[in-house]
């Protein structure tokens, strides 16, 4: 079997875990989040671009296929096409066999295979922009020679960073990864107006960011800005160590070393690829990593912003590969024993991820009554479809009672709690929700608000808070209602082990207009 034919079986058996993991765990803390986005199309949202949120509106058919695995379809698909663009390239750069040690590189990390490549994140298609712009830039750097195939490879990079960038603007860093290669290595593009023009594709298609974001204050951007704001504060080693140690599991214990050994061999060109190519990769990955990682001395990183930054590590370490197998016990035919360790830790983490968040008795948090479950971050992938059942039969008896009135809304003071309780439970039942707190609280739903139903003086509203993300509600909403009464308490049990509760607040006559 050749290396091509061994890349398309290795795609359509991850393609297949991938489904069962997509089916058999419920939507995260972003997923459900971003479900909302499709819910309600615009051309940006508060966090991000609006590629992930048109995404999933296709691969549900309209949000006719609402079930986890159609919502999560769209991370699965682009998974397997980044898994062959990465193989192309490496087939570009050296041969198949450096092609297809690329795609089991990509495949064993778990950012490649688990955060972008089964959860539905904006990462997930962006990653088949970054793999298709890389490939056409690795086309383009070829030589010094610029010619009409080049050019024409140019233009449909200005397409795809364009599309790229409205899935996440990191995908700006591709642009600046080529412009520093022209620059310092080949500034005969300079003369080109093809580049300009590229350029320029690129900025139209990401306009109707820039436009929402006119429109809303540059709301996105002042987030953002205050994340990275390095002036603010002080050194903090805690979130350095954080995002080091989130990079190290990211992409894989086992490989991690070796995306390091490969890109210092890229510097001592030691590597079967060209001197241009080399330069490309390393300007393609090295900023947005190395400004990432200064930042993280300041302000909290999250360690996957830096994921399609890894794609040009990932090629040199897969020509590394290449090149020493046969002087660390590597033969050609059979795959290196650190992506065999690395892909059965994968495996590991696969089957260990979904046995825990389903049947894990009990939670990996908290043990405090009021706040059972804090910590646990696989309480966000289970249990919220159980929680409608008995809220169901609080609202119906309430209802019977006149305890509450008719069609109260729910309450949510958090983005993702909202998020959560709105798929789970509120919309199956018909239940209106609105998050109720600050914009940068609250989020996207600031925006998603405006399209449901208005609080007015004299309502009832439901407060669903959990354990593991408890607040005060007496305290949060007490200025807003007339009167709060005590919570009705839901135990949620894992393998017979209570793992959390939720308190089911009843609100009482809203006091003015929100």
């Amino acid at each position: 079997m050749n290396y091509k034919k061994k890349t398309l079986l290795l795609i359509v058996i991850t393609t297949l875990v991938r489904s069962i993991v997509a089916a058999t765990i419920e939507l995260g803390n972003d997923e459900v989040y971003y479900r909302m986005y499709a819910q309600y199309l615009q051309w940006n949202y508060f966090d991000h671009p609006p590629m992930v949120g048109w995404l999933i509106r296709f691969t549900t058919a309209n949000l006719l296929l609402d079930h986890e695995f159609f919502i999560r379809l769209g991370a699965i698909v682009s998974a397997a096409i980044t898994t062959w663009l990465l193989f192309l390239s490496g087939k570009k750069l050296n041969n198949e066999y450096t092609g297809f040690l690329a795609a089991i590189i990509y495949t064993a990390t778990i950012y490649g295979s688990i955060i972008a490549g089964t959860f539905i994140l904006p990462d997930s298609p962006q990653m088949v922009c970054w793999a298709a712009g890389l490939y056409l830039l690795i086309g383009i750097t070829e030589n010094k020679n610029i010619n009409t195939q080049k050019k024409k490879n140019l233009l449909l990079f200005g397409i795809i960073a364009g599309v790229g960038m409205l899935c996440k603007i990191h995908t700006s860093f591709l642009w600046l990864g080529f412009l520093l290669y022209v620059l310092f290595y080949n500034s005969k593009w300079l003369q080109q107006p093809m580049l300009y023009i590229a350029g320029i594709i690129t900025i139209l298609f990401f306009y109707p960011v820039i436009q929402w974001n006119i429109d809303n204050h540059f709301v996105t951007y002042l987030y953002h800005s205050k994340r990275v704001d390095v002036a603010s504060g002080g050194l903090n080693f805690d979130s350095f160590i954080t995002f080091s140690v989130g990079q190290l599991l990211y992409f894989n214990p086992v490989i991690f070393p070796f995306l390091v050994i490969g890109t210092v061999a890229a510097f001592k060109n030691n590597l079967p690829v060209s001197m241009a190519h080399k330069r490309l990769l390393l300007f393609s990955a090295l900023p947005l990593i190395v400004i990432a990682t200064l930042v993280s001395f300041f302000k909290e990183v999250l360690p996957h912003w830096t994921g399609p930054a890894y794609t040009g590590i990932v090629l040199l370490t897969a020509c590394y590969f290449s090149e020493k197998k046969s002087t660390i016990g590597l033969q050609k035919n059979i795959l290196p024993k650190p992506l065999l360790i690395a892909t059965s830790l994968l495996s590991v983490i696969v089957v260990a991820g979904i046995l825990v968040i389903n049947f894990f008795p009990g939670t990996l948090g908290k043990k405090d009554n009021q706040l059972l479950g804090e910590g646990d971050f696989t309480l966000d992938m289970h249990g919220w479809n159980k929680l409608k059942a008995p809220f169901k039969k609080i609202v119906e008896r309430d209802a019977q009672t006149g305890l509450m009135k008719p069609n109260s809304a729910v309450i949510c003071n958090r983005w993702f709690t909202a998020a959560h309780i709105d798929y789970y439970i509120a919309m199956p039942l018909k239940t209106d929700l609105i998050a109720l707190a600050d914009t940068n609280d609250i989020h996207q739903y600031a925006w998603i608000n405006t399209k449901r139903k208005t609080l007015l003086p004299g309502d009832d509203a439901y407060c669903i808070v959990s354990s593991e993300n408890y607040f005060n509600v007496p305290e949060t909403y007490g200025s807003l209602f007339q009167t709060i009464l005590p919570p009705e308490i839901i135990e949620q049990q894992r393998a017979g082990v209570t793992c959390r509760k939720f308190y089911v607040y009843r609100l009482k006559n809203y006091k003015e207009k929100l």
